[in-house]
């Protein structure tokens, strides 16, 4: 049976994230000790039990989503055999995408997302981004076209469902767009980021990083799933395009919705989401509302999960069996 897998990027970090894959999973708490010292970020001191306070900060809230998703993806192969057959990753989940497509091998694609880091940390200007959710997109648009026409001081960053966005850019410029459009959206706030995400304002950091990866990356192409990439808003469709997408896609729009509409269309029907928290089963339930997004970030969850795959495959093969003759 085949299923879709969305990975989360950050803001999905939170306490407690991953204890429960490490303790019964020898393979998991080795994969995490391995992190630990590839990153200094050791993630059972950060982040399990009650957390510390710094869990939230980008270095080790970035690779902690990346690992717990990882983790998890292992324990849906090991314990139940099940990998899925088309792979997204929401912003900086598409780390965690490229590896459970078979495109990059997990060190390379953790490698990246530190390169990514660091560019961020010592060349990103600063910036901030805010959620808007109940307002079409044309009317979005209109009124940030008041403010600016410069997409590096504000522009939608990610279009996560057909009325939910993130705007990006420049703090005051998002501040007061969000304070204007608050007045007609269902809810209007910023998010606790320092820098303009999926903003053109990133590119000089972008290009630097592409450049690193043309020459330190060695991608698998085709993988093994099928990729797909918000920045793209489809199917990554060559080796030259999953490059772009390492390199760039961190200053391009996001078009999630755009994402889960074409992995519809290319006939997935059933969607998990691997890794901590809830934040794309919720986009899902906004833009394909007649097929199921699981939650996969513990054991238990896994394994409901595998059991409804398996009964579901049963059930199909049954229904397949041809009828038996009778005289």
């Amino acid at each position: 049976m085949k299923f879709a897998a969305l990975f989360p990027g950050q803001l999905s970090e939170k306490a407690g994230m991953g204890e429960a894959l490490a303790r019964p999973h020898p393979g998991v708490a080795s994969f995490f000790s391995e992190v630990a010292e590839r990153t200094g970020v050791d993630l059972p001191s950060v982040f399990f039990g009650e957390g510390r306070a710094d869990l939230h900060d980008d270095l080790p809230a970035q690779v902690g989503v990346f690992a717990v998703s990882v983790a998890a993806l292992d324990v849906l192969a090991a314990e139940h055999g099940l990998a899925p057959s088309a792979c997204a990753g929401y912003s900086l989940g598409t780390y965690a995408a490229f590896v459970a497509a078979g495109v990059l091998d997990r060190w390379s694609a953790l490698d990246v997302l530190l390169e990514a880091e660091r560019l961020l940390r010592e060349k990103a200007p600063a910036g901030t981004m805010g959620f808007v959710i109940g307002l079409p997109e044309a009317e979005v648009n209109n009124e940030l076209s008041r403010m600016t026409r410069d997409p590096r001081e504000l522009a939608i960053g990610n279009v996560n469902a057909p009325q939910q966005f993130v705007l990006t850019g420049r703090r005051e410029h998002v501040l007061r767009a969000l304070d204007h459009l608050s007045l007609r959206a269902l809810k209007a706030e910023a998010l606790p980021l320092g820098w303009p995400m999926h903003s053109p304002a990133l590119e000089p950091v972008t290009d630097e990083l592409s450049a690193w990866v043309a020459r330190n990356v060695r991608l698998s192409w085709p993988g093994r799933a099928a990729l797909f990439a918000p920045m793209l808003g489809r199917e990554v469709r060559s080796e030259e395009e999953a490059r772009q997408v390492l390199g760039k896609q961190i200053s391009r729009p996001s078009r999630w919705s755009d994402v889960l509409g074409a992995l519809a269309a290319a006939g997935e029907t059933r969607f998990a989401e691997i890794g901590p928290g809830d934040v794309l089963s919720k986009m899902h339930r906004w833009t394909l509302r007649r097929s199921k997004a699981d939650v996969l970030e513990d054991p238990a969850g896994i394994a409901r999960f595998a059991s409804d795959l398996g009964e579901l495959a049963g059930k199909a093969i049954a229904g397949a069996a041809p009828k038996e003759e009778t005289a």
